[in-house]
């Protein structure tokens, strides 16, 4: 189904294009309907796609915006393991998103509205503000290669440690030591790096090359919720708060 995307309510309302939101509360006839524990639904609204997620999979499609309404493409849906209440909180939220719910936006506020449920939501930059950069512990998460996305060793950390006086405390899963650094709007330049000479074998020494070779150029940063991507032309790391 190809679908054009369109605003909230009248011209003057702020577009969904570019924002996520996180679920602040969902009633079905009025009363509460828990999540699974631990899980939120998050809606993330961008160039006319609209990314999903409950907890389990990753869902998506494309969308638009008619006459107040929400109107879905044909979703795609990863293929994870989770338990049977996630699965079954997934196939009820794609099922609700594709009824068509009303939408409404008020600033920070959006509320989806279909059937007798009612899901509320929150800005992420406000429900869940980015984390900083400085004085946050960051764990590489994944080693980004070209258009290949690969995960850690098992049994392997290298990490990250930025501190208010310019200084980096570098682990790159063998080797421990660090620098100073310098930032821009979105870039970073780490000088003056010094490590420890521990001999590093595969797959240590594997994550080690990795980690340097992008600490080493003129970075790209980019801080998203609990997440700091580094990346120096194809190439990078992906970091979690730790």
């Amino acid at each position: 189904i190809s679908l054009a995307t369109g605003c909230v309510g009248s011209p003057d309302t702020p577009s969904l294009d570019g924002r996520e939101f996180l679920s602040t509360s969902v009633t079905e006839g009025g009363a509460e309907r828990p999540l699974v524990p631990g899980t939120t639904i998050s809606l993330r609204f961008g160039e006319g796609q609209l990314s999903i997620s409950a907890g389990c999979n990753s869902m998506g499609g494309a969308y638009a915006i008619e006459d107040g309404m929400l109107r879905l493409g044909s979703l795609f849906t990863t293929e994870m393991g989770c338990d049977p209440e996630r699965h079954a909180q997934d196939a009820w939220l794609s099922g609700f998103l594709g009824s068509r719910p009303s939408v409404e936006l008020a600033d920070e506020n959006l509320v989806l509205d279909g059937g007798g449920t009612v899901i509320r939501l929150l800005d992420r930059e406000v429900a869940r503000p980015d984390l900083p950069l400085v004085g946050t512990r960051w764990t590489v998460d994944a080693l980004l290669d070209g258009e290949t996305v690969s995960s850690i060793p098992a049994g392997l950390t290298a990490t990250l440690e930025f501190t208010a006086d310019g200084q980096v405390h570098v682990n790159t899963g063998c080797n421990d030591g660090g620098g100073t650094f310098t930032v821009g709007e979105d870039t970073m330049r780490i000088s003056d790096l010094v490590l420890t000479e521990r001999a590093c074998q595969p797959p240590a020494g594997t994550l080690e090359a990795a980690v340097v070779s992008i600490l080493g150029g003129d970075i790209r940063y980019t801080l998203d919720d609990r997440s700091l991507s580094l990346t120096v032309g194809a190439n990078g790391l992906i970091l979690r708060e730790t």
